[in-house]
C-alpha cells in the first residue's frame, strides 16, 4: 500500500504556534518588496459589492432577456394576446477556491528561543503569506484570459469583444443584455473638460434606469492626468470613504474615479489594467461573492496548526472559496483607447 501523507490537528501549546494564530488577524502595515494593493477590492468591500453567502452549489443570477411579446396598442375589437412567455436567462458562476497555509518546521521552534526572535521570524512569514494572497486576488481580477480554476476577471467579464464568446455559461451573442458596452474612439486627454465630458457620456449611456457605473478605474497615467487637471482648477476632491481605507480617489457627481498601476511598477509578475483602458463597473449589478466556510475564521485562516504526515512541519491553511459575478453586463463598459496629454 502506498504511502498516504495527511494532516492531522494539532493543539496551538506552545509560544510560536499562539503567537501566529492570535496575530493572523491583526497584522500592521506592510513596509516590504511584494505587496501589490488594488484599489478595486478596496472599493467593493465598503460598497457593499463583497458579499459572504451561506451555502450553494454556484452563484446563480436571473436576468430580464426580453421584452415580452403580449403587450400592444391594439383597437376596442381586437383581441388580446396571451402568449406563454420565458423571461429570464440564468447566469452562473462557479466557486472558485483560492488556498494558502503558513508553515512553521519544529527545527523553527528549537533555534528560535527568544520571544524576540520568534517574533522576527513570524511577523515575515506572516506578511508574506497574507501579501500573496491579496496580490493574487488583485492579479486575477486583471487576467485577461483566466483558467477554469481562476477567480472571473474584470478584462473577462467586461469584455472588448462582447458579441464573441460566453458570460456566466450563456452566449453572448443570443441577448444584447449579455453584452457589456464598448467604445473605440480615441479620448485623446481624459485630463480635460472633453475628457470628462467624454466619461459622464458613456456613464449615461450604459446606465439601468438610475443605476449608472459608479466606479471608474484609470491607469495611472490617464488617472494622474485626471487628477492634475482637477487639482489645477483646485476641483479635486478626496473620495471620503476610500480615503478612510488609504486610497486617493477622484469623488466625482456621477462615481469614484481610482487607479491601477502600471505594470512596469509591480512586484512580481501580477496583471493590471491595460494602460490605455478604461472600465466603467456598476456595482449594484457586479459583486464578489464569499462562500461562508464554518472552518475557517473571519480572515479567511484555520484556527489551529496541523501536522503534515510524520515531517517536522506543521500548518496553518488559508481558503477562500469565491468568485467575481456580474449579473447584468449591459451595465458597464471599458473604453479602449483612452490616453492624456
Amino acid at each position: 500500500m502506498a504511502d498516504i501523507s495527511y494532516a492531522t490537528s494539532v493543539s496551538p501549546s506552545d509560544y510560536l504556534e499562539t503567537l501566529v494564530l492570535t496575530t493572523l488577524p491583526n497584522f500592521g502595515e506592510h513596509g516590504n518588496g511584494i505587496l501589490n494593493l488594488n484599489a478595486v477590492l478596496g472599493f467593493m468591500r465598503i460598497n457593499n459589492a463583497y458579499e459572504k453567502v451561506e451555502g450553494g452549489l454556484e452563484t446563480w443570477f436571473g436576468v430580464s432577456k426580453q421584452e415580452t411579446t403580449n403587450a400592444k396598442w391594439q383597437g376596442r375589437d381586437d383581441e388580446m394576446n396571451a402568449n406563454d412567455q420565458d423571461p429570464l436567462a440564468r447566469l452562473r458562476y462557479a466557486w472558485k477556491i483560492l488556498t494558502n497555509s503558513l508553515v512553521i518546521n519544529d527545527i523553527d521552534r528549537a533555534m528560535n528561543r527568544s520571544k524576540a526572535m520568534v517574533k522576527s521570524l513570524l511577523v515575515s512569514k506572516r506578511e508574506q503569506a497574507v501579501d500573496t494572497i491579496e496580490n493574487m486576488l488583485s492579479s486575477g481580477l486583471w487576467d485577461t484570459a483566466p483558467s477554469s480554476t481562476e477567480i472571473e476577471s474584470i478584462p473577462k467579464l467586461i469584455s472588448t469583444t462582447p458579441t464573441t464568446g460566453t458570460i456566466g455559461g450563456l452566449t453572448r451573442s443570443t441577448y444584447k443584455v449579455l453584452q457589456n458596452k464598448v467604445f473605440t474612439d480615441a479620448i485623446t486627454d481624459i485630463g480635460s473638460e472633453g475628457g470628462l465630458s467624454k466619461l459622464f457620456e458613456l456613464q449615461a449611456r450604459t446606465a439601468v434606469g438610475k443605476f449608472m457605473a459608479n466606479l471608474i478605474i484609470l491607469g495611472v497615467e490617464n488617472w494622474s492626468g485626471l487628477a492634475g487637471f482637477l487639482e489645477g482648477q483646485r476641483r479635486f476632491k478626496a473620495d471620503e470613504r476610500m480615503a478612510k481605507i488609504g486610497w486617493r480617489a477622484i469623488e466625482l457627481a456621477t462615481g469614484v474615479v481610482v487607479y491601477e498601476a502600471a505594470s512596469a511598477d509591480l512586484m512580481g509578475t501580477n496583471n493590471t489594467i491595460n494602460s490605455a483602458s478604461m472600465y466603467g463597473i456598476n456595482t449594484k449589478f457586479m459583486k464578489i461573492k464569499q462562500l461562508i466556510d464554518p472552518t475557517v475564521g473571519t480572515n479567511g485562516w484555520e484556527t489551529e496548526f496541523k501536522r503534515i504526515g510524520q515531517s517536522l512541519k506543521k500548518a496553518v491553511f488559508y481558503k477562500f472559496f469565491g468568485n467575481l459575478c456580474d449579473r447584468l453586463p449591459r451595465a458597464h463598459f471599458v473604453a479602449s483607447n483612452v490616453s492624456t496629454s
